[in-house]
């Protein structure tokens, strides 16, 4: 967390961070492509990692291992079926640090479905030369993850994976 002596964070921090969480979504739901995944790795710091707590608790850190994260979701899941969503967010920090906790979704297009999933990202925020980035990143699903939507999927993971 950050000292008490730093300047608290002003409403153009605080957009700035939203903003991030907003792009997140949305590169999430992107084309496989490696543009689409080098915008999404962009997000993070060359250092930064990101713990996924889901149908696996793993945590991929660096640009590489970032894009793999990309790459999985883009080629084992049907992400065209389905899209993300920011929740509320709180945002904490001064100086060139910020905490926050956010809420996702997950919805699904087809066949009526609708809000398949829920949890909660924990992140870490860093300003360096004036741009702000994840430099950790949590995200907890919540009990409803609907593992027998996604289970095939992953069964498929072998076959179904390409790299972008």
């Amino acid at each position: 967390m950050t000292e008490d002596t730093a300047t608290p964070l002003s409403a153009l921090d605080r957009f700035e961070i939203f903003e991030q969480l907003v792009r997140h979504q949305r590169y999430i739901d992107n084309d496989p492509s490696r543009a689409s995944a080098d915008k999404y790795v962009g997000l993070y710091w060359p250092e930064a990692s990101f713990t996924v707590n889901d149908l696996r608790s793993q945590t991929f850190t660096g640009p590489d291992e970032l894009k793999n994260l990309y790459d999985y979701a883009h080629s084992v899941f049907p992400l065209e079926k389905w899209f993300h969503d920011v929740g509320w967010f709180e945002i904490d920090g001064a100086g060139d640090s910020a905490d926050v906790l956010w809420r996702w979704r997950v919805s699904w297009k087809e066949d009526g479905e609708g809000v398949v999933s829920t949890g909660t990202y924990r992140d870490r925020f860093e300003r360096r030369a004036g741009r702000w980035k994840v430099i950790e990143r949590v995200s907890d699903v919540d009990p409803n993850w609907p593992a027998a939507l996604f289970q095939p999927y992953v069964d498929r993971q072998a076959e179904l994976f390409k790299t972008s």
